[in-house]
């Protein structure tokens, strides 16, 4: 949904956004000038957080957090990640009606009416999670999923 855009942000308000619980122990950003693993600043490296020190919580105003589909094909030649909501989870959850993204920050919607084919694997950024399956999803012109499934190819 995106944290608010201006006044106070809590940790458990990013963590929210982020799909955790809201008592989520987590530093902003850890004891170095690099933001350490688990830091709410690294969490939200991709949703567009700024990554150098020093940090503040009010770096967080106004931002989505979103999830990755890699390696991703669509349109004609068109390939790589794309985004959704953080609070789905992991991307084996995407269903009907979740909308689909171009960037990290969730304001460029995929809104090519098209299909968008991805082959499966372990990892969370992957709707099917096995390899010998591929996800085929079709989102339509306002960037929302109509159909999504795996099969074997």
């Amino acid at each position: 949904m995106a944290l608010p855009s201006s006044g106070e942000i809590k940790a458990s308000q990013i963590n929210t956004e982020a799909g955790r619980s809201s008592n989520t122990e987590a530093p902003l950003s850890g004891s170095s000038s690099t933001p350490q693993a688990g830091s709410l600043v690294k969490l939200y490296e991709n949703a567009g957080v700024n990554q150098s020190a020093p940090h503040s919580y009010s770096e967080f105003h106004g931002i989505a957090f979103s999830r990755e589909l890699t390696t991703c094909y669509w349109g004609e030649g068109d390939e790589g990640s794309l985004y959704y909501d953080g609070s789905i989870g992991d991307a084996d959850n995407l269903s009907v009606g979740d909308l689909i993204y171009q960037d990290a920050a969730l304001s460029i919607l995929l809104n090519q009416g098209t299909t968008v084919e991805q082959t499966g694997s372990a990892a969370t950024t992957t709707h099917c999670t096995s390899t010998s399956y591929r996800m085929s999803m079709t989102v339509n012109s306002s960037g929302a999923i109509t159909n999504i499934f795996c099969d074997q190819p």
